[in-house]
């Protein structure tokens, strides 16, 4: 794409163009000027800055909660008395983990997991019983 100058770029997000320079200087921007080009990358790492200064850096929300009810009648007398209306709420949360902390277990089962899967399946103790037997 064509690079924007900071001037540009500052009227088409809406906000002043000093404002802007002096965002872009504490993200370690190279602009110092109005007319310095800017390019999508720049564009890119600016948006990123201001992102984890304003708090927004996650991607989403870390925990959703589900939430379900389902309504269904029971009878009772066997279908000829009364009916009653049964209501079941049901709770699911999720929770986001990060990436750092689920990355350990598995490398850690992937190191563990040789020896254990050689041990009950075979290895050099199958061979030796099926001789003898």
């Amino acid at each position: 794409m064509a690079e924007v100058t900071v001037k540009q770029l500052a009227e088409s997000v809406g906000a002043p163009p000093e404002r802007l320079l002096k965002q872009m200087e504490e993200a370690g921007l190279p602009q110092r000027g109005l007319e310095d080009a800017v390019t999508e990358e720049q564009k890119q790492t600016l948006l990123t800055y201001l992102k984890t200064s304003h708090g927004q850096a996650d991607e989403g929300p870390r925990k959703i909660t589900l939430k379900r009810k389902t309504v269904s009648t029971l009878r009772t007398d066997r279908g000829r008395g009364k009916a009653v209306a049964v209501e079941v709420r049901k709770k699911r949360t999720y929770v986001k983990r990060d990436v750092t902390a689920t990355a350990a277990p598995e490398s850690a089962e992937g190191r563990g997991s040789g020896a254990r899967g050689a041990a009950p399946g075979g290895g050099a103790g199958a061979p030796s019983r099926g001789r003898a037997a």
